[in-house]
C-alpha cells in the first residue's frame, strides 16, 4: 500500500495505521502513549487541522512549545469528565477538523464506571468522533490507560466497548526502563507484524532494533 504521510515513523506500523480510520494505543501509565501520539500529531497537525482533548493531567505541551510549527493547526484543550467531553465532541462538527487525538479516551469512564449512564454516554462520544471525522476523510487516534486483572492480565476500562469501535487497537508496553515495544492486539485486516521496539526520546520515538 502506498503510504501518503508519515505517522509514527516506523513505515510497518505507518501502513496498518493508514489502513485504518479508529487508532487506539492502550497499555500502563508512562508506557509511551501519549508521546506516540504527539508524534503522530506533529506529523499530521502543520498542515492539516487537528483537535487534540487531554482528559488526564499530562505534560506535553512544553513539547509542543518546543516545535509550534510542527502543531500550527492544532486546537489543544482538556476534559477531565464525560460531560465535559461530551460537550467538545458535539462542537467537533462544526469546527470539521481532519484529525482528532483524546489522551485517554477511558480516562473519565474509570471515574465514573459505577454510573448507569456512563457507558451509554461514552458510546455517543465515540460515536460523534468518528462521524466527525469520516466527513473529513480523517481518523480518530485516541489512547487507553490500562489496569491489572487478578490474572495477572492488563485490560482498559470499556476493553468491550473501545473493541467494538475501533479499528485498530496497539498494545504498548514497558520491556526495559529505556525500552518500549508495541504490538497489534486487534486489527480489521492480516498482518504479519511482530514487536515492534522503539525508545522514548525528548523529539518523540526512536525505533530501534531489539532481541
Amino acid at each position: 500500500m502506498f503510504i501518503t504521510e508519515t505517522l509514527t515513523g516506523n513505515p510497518a506500523l505507518d501502513e496498518i495505521i493508514e489502513d485504518s480510520r479508529s487508532v487506539l494505543f492502550q497499555g500502563v501509565a508512562g508506557a509511551g502513549k501519549t508521546t506516540l501520539l504527539l508524534t503522530i500529531a506533529s506529523n499530521l497537525c502543520s498542515k492539516n487541522l487537528c483537535v487534540y482533548i487531554s482528559t488526564e493531567e499530562t505534560v506535553h505541551y512544553e513539547r509542543v512549545a518546543r516545535s509550534p510549527n510542527k502543531f500550527e493547526r492544532a486546537l489543544f484543550t482538556e476534559a477531565y469528565d464525560l460531560d465535559t467531553l461530551l460537550r467538545i465532541s458535539l462542537t467537533l462538527p462544526f469546527i470539521k477538523p481532519k484529525y482528532i487525538f483524546v489522551d485517554s479516551i477511558n480516562a473519565p469512564y474509570r471515574v465514573e464506571a459505577r454510573r448507569e449512564s456512563t457507558q451509554a454516554k461514552q458510546a455517543l462520544i465515540i460515536s460523534i468522533l468518528l462521524s466527525t471525522i469520516e466527513r473529513e476523510n480523517g481518523k480518530l487516534f485516541a489512547s487507553a490507560q490500562v489496569r491489572a486483572e487478578e490474572s495477572g492480565d492488563v485490560v482498559a476500562s470499556g476493553l468491550s466497548l473501545l473493541e467494538y469501535y475501533f479499528d485498530l487497537i496497539l498494545e504498548v508496553l514497558i520491556e526495559k526502563p529505556q525500552v518500549r515495544s508495541i504490538r497489534i492486539y486487534k486489527s480489521s485486516k492480516p498482518h504479519k507484524i511482530g514487536k515492534l521496539y522503539f525508545l522514548i526520546r525528548e523529539h518523540g520515538v526512536e525505533w530501534i532494533e531489539y532481541e
